[in-house]
């Protein structure tokens, strides 16, 4: 299937590039935890589906993430990532503190159990360049936060 896949909803659009190798899962907004939970499902089944090597969530307008929600990742979804054949996985900082907490306690408490780097940008440009090298972007000017 070389078309890529696309899901728009009020919350998030998900897409899927099989010819790149990535999904890519953008956040508009805070999404109910049903609705979060099922869009990350959607990601797993279309990664092992379509045998994709690169996953890259933008959190940018996310918001924070429920405390439920984030024992999910850890228990739940972050191991089903784990088995499938991602390469290397991107997230897009949000500029909410809690959104940047949950994901940086998440990732903290999964990276040594899956196959595969999982970093932090602070723009699309950069996360997706590091996923399709594997190298970063030179920095001309670094603007914190």
């Amino acid at each position: 299937m070389d078309a890529p896949y696309l899901q728009d909803a009020p919350y998030v659009n998900i897409s899927a590039d099989p010819a790149k190798g990535l999904l890519s899962v953008t956040w508009k907004n805070f999404a109910p935890s049903g609705t979060y939970r099922c869009t990350l499902d959607l990601a797993v089944q279309w990664i092992s589906d379509l045998d994709l090597s690169y996953f890259l969530t933008d959190q940018r307008r996310r918001g924070a993430i429920l405390h439920d929600d984030e024992l999910w990742l850890i228990q739940n979804w972050c191991p089903r990532m784990g088995r499938t054949c991602l390469k290397r996985a991107a997230i897009v900082q949000s500029p909410d503190f809690f959104n940047r907490s949950t994901l940086e306690r998440v990732v903290e408490s999964v990276q040594g159990t899956v196959p595969f780097p999982i970093r932090f940008f602070r723009n699309p440009e950069e996360a997706l360049h590091w996923l399709m090298t594997g190298e970063d972007l030179p920095q001309i000017l670094d603007v914190p936060y």
